[in-house]
């Protein structure tokens, strides 16, 4: 059966501790939990453990040709996995922790179970004290929407259970959250391109590197079909 913590503006700090320490454990001995975000309500795993990321497809019903993303807990952690043009580290550096998933090439001697070999892998710094308390715990987690694939964002603990039930050992309630997603940037080359509005606008992001291409409008869906809708 599910552990479930719920967080409140009146919860101590021990309380804030043992819901923290509980998700760790779960992840770091390859199981599933869901965590608040800044966006919605994310599900997490091991982003190295392939048996933890089959079962988080299969509870999510998703694609096994689908990459999931990655949260981190800095920008130091994303060098390790993956690698940032110099446009691209300057609009992380000015919006991480935050709402913005960058698309990018993951570093070659790094085996990462979100994605297969040779595709692009997403990735992201969220703005949650939990959040970043639990990834910085881990390392790289997988972490992608609690909702099943195709669903809407999940933006309560019920409805996080509902849709997973009993294939997460932990979940952290932290209340109401909003819906809103990520804004998702592809700097797989040279040219950065903004694939999906979100939290963040594209003048916001202009205002730092002015060159970012608005491919949001025009974009098909094969070009978003390599990594999962469910960001975040």
């Amino acid at each position: 059966m599910s552990q479930i913590f719920t967080l409140t503006s009146d919860s101590t700090e021990n309380d804030v501790d043992e819901a923290v320490h509980a998700v760790i454990q779960a992840v770091v001995n390859g199981e599933l939990a869901v965590i608040p975000t800044d966006t919605s309500y994310a599900l997490i795993a091991d982003a190295f453990n392939e048996s933890a990321i089959e079962r988080m497809r299969i509870a999510k019903q998703q694609s096994s040709s689908v990459s999931i993303p990655v949260g981190v807990g800095s920008l130091a952690t994303v060098d390790g996995i993956a690698t940032l043009s110099t446009l691209a580290r300057d609009l992380v550096t000015a919006f991480w922790p935050g709402a913005l998933t960058v698309l990018t090439k993951p570093q070659p001697s790094v085996s990462l179970a979100v994605c297969q070999a040779g595709d692009a892998v997403a990735v992201r710094v969220p703005s949650h004290p939990i959040a970043l308390a639990v990834i910085q715990g881990i390392g790289p987690v997988a972490m992608t929407g609690a909702q099943v694939a195709g669903e809407a964002p999940i933006t309560t603990i019920i409805q996080a259970q509902a849709a997973l039930g009993d294939s997460v050992t932990t979940y952290i309630d932290g209340g109401e959250l909003t819906a809103k997603q990520s804004t998702v940037l592809d700097a797989t080359s040279e040219h950065l391109r903004l694939i999906r509005r979100g939290a963040l606008s594209i003048d916001q992001l202009r205002a730092v590197v002015p060159m970012v291409i608005d491919a949001a409008a025009t974009q098909s869906n094969d070009e978003t079909s390599s990594f999962s809708p469910e960001l975040g």
